[in-house]
């Protein structure tokens, strides 16, 4: 293989995450702490729809860099990845001034590193399991955006981050891989001085499974990291006492409770396992759903910081949406990711739904119920999802699955 040369293998060798890679993960999740600053002001709803602009621009350059690491394995060039770094820094250091300042630096920054990564993977090369790597049509928004005064500025960028999530869902890579070799054929054909010439093949490149899951699993871990820090730091900055010290051990527990559903009983442990011939979940779905889930934990780790800090005082409206908005937006998540596998949209019922609905209740009655209050019906709600994960008979969990095939499964004998 040439140097440089991306994998065209689905299943090379057995391979785990290098220092390069760690060290890159480590500042792109540090880019997405510095947004817990936006919801510090209330948040209003204006604050919360720029964290979440911001916290998909970050992730979307993540996955795109993470992407090249994982198909051009030993080829990476580890300069351009201290560059992607680089931009990425720069991102973080623009964020403590948005909305007030640096919103154009930060979307310069932003348009390089995106245009950039997309010219990592040479001509004739295409990213089956990620084509927005290559498609760069939603940058085309953010770079509008760079003459575009505030907040007309914000609507650009959600504009092109939306095109990008819809690309995850409307382009699969076999479709692309199709339209851009007819592409060349019919050009090679129309071409007086390569008439005679056999088109050239158009080269697909895979990701290679289990070090994607395990790529996708350290990117959590630091996210949850990143919460226990501004735990941490919350409980630090304010005069303990019982209240304060409860609040804290409940935000303990429910990121304990996320590390546990997202790590011991989600998506991550199958994909690091392995190719599941009975998982035809596309690549790009896969994806889609860290970038949501990932999010969701941000949003409650932020949510459960702004709760300590406000221990001896009023809780916002906003404050209990990040909270409780977040869990319900991580169950409903994890429903979704759990529904489409084995466990079958039966499960749902089980607990990610009624979660979902009961943390919608808690964020309505945030600013009545206090901190403790908030937390600790937080902590009912993952214990209750742990629990359930971790206690009910394994002959349950069976003929949930069986009932999902609708096949009778005469093996289980009662429930007890």
């Amino acid at each position: 293989m040439a140097q440089d040369t991306p994998s065209t293998d689905a299943h090379p060798t057995d391979r785990h995450a290098t220092w390069m890679e760690l060290f890159f993960d480590l500042v792109a999740v540090a880019g997405i702490g510095q947004l817990t600053h936006l919801l510090h002001r209330g948040p209003s709803l204006g604050d919360f729809a720029l964290y979440v602009l911001l916290y998909l621009a970050f992730w979307t350059i993540w996955a795109c860099i993470m992407l090249y690491g994982n198909i051009a394995r030993d080829h990476t060039r580890i300069l351009l990845m201290l560059a992607a770094m680089l931009g990425l820094g720069l991102m973080a250091a623009a964020v403590a001034g948005i909305p007030d300042r640096h919103a154009t630096a930060f979307a310069a920054v932003y348009v390089i590193v995106r245009l950039g990564s997309a010219r990592l993977w040479g001509r004739g090369v295409l990213v089956v399991d990620w084509p927005i790597a290559q498609l760069s049509i939603g940058v085309l928004p953010w770079i509008v955006s760079l003459w575009v005064p505030e907040p007309w500025k914000y609507g650009l960028w959600a504009v092109g981050l939306a095109l990008d999530l819809w690309m995850m869902f409307a382009v699969t890579g076999d479709e692309m891989m199709a339209h851009a070799q007819e592409e060349l054929d019919k050009r090679v054909k129309n071409s007086r001085r390569f008439a005679n010439i056999e088109p050239p093949k158009m080269k697909a490149v895979h990701t290679h499974s289990a070090h994607l899951g395990e790529r996708l699993g350290l990117y959590v871990i630091i996210v949850l990291g990143e919460g226990f820090i501004a735990v941490i730091g919350a409980v630090g900055a304010v005069q303990w006492n019982w209240r304060v010290l409860a609040l804290g051990f409940g935000a303990f527990v429910v990121l304990a409770s996320m590390w546990a559903l997202t790590l011991m009983f989600g998506f991550v442990p199958r994909l690091m396992a392995g190719e599941d011939p009975n998982d035809a979940t596309p690549r790009q779905h896969v994806m889609a759903m860290h970038c949501w889930i990932t999010g969701a934990i941000a949003t409650v780790a932020a949510g459960l910081g702004l709760a300590v800090s406000h221990a001896h005082g009023h809780l916002s409206t906003g404050i209990g949406w990040s909270l409780a908005g977040g869990a319900a937006a991580y169950f409903v998540i994890t429903g979704i990711g759990g529904a489409r596998s084995d466990a079958g949209w039966r499960w749902l019922w089980t607990w990610p739904l009624p979660c979902a609905v009961l943390a919608v209740v808690l964020g309505a009655l945030g600013p009545h119920i206090g901190a403790l209050g908030l937390v600790y019906g937080v902590v009912v709600l993952f214990l209750w999802a742990v629990v359930w994960q971790t206690r009910v008979p394994q002959q349950l969990r069976d003929r949930l699955r069986a009932a999902r095939r609708g096949t009778p499964d005469h093996s289980l004998g009662e429930v007890r």
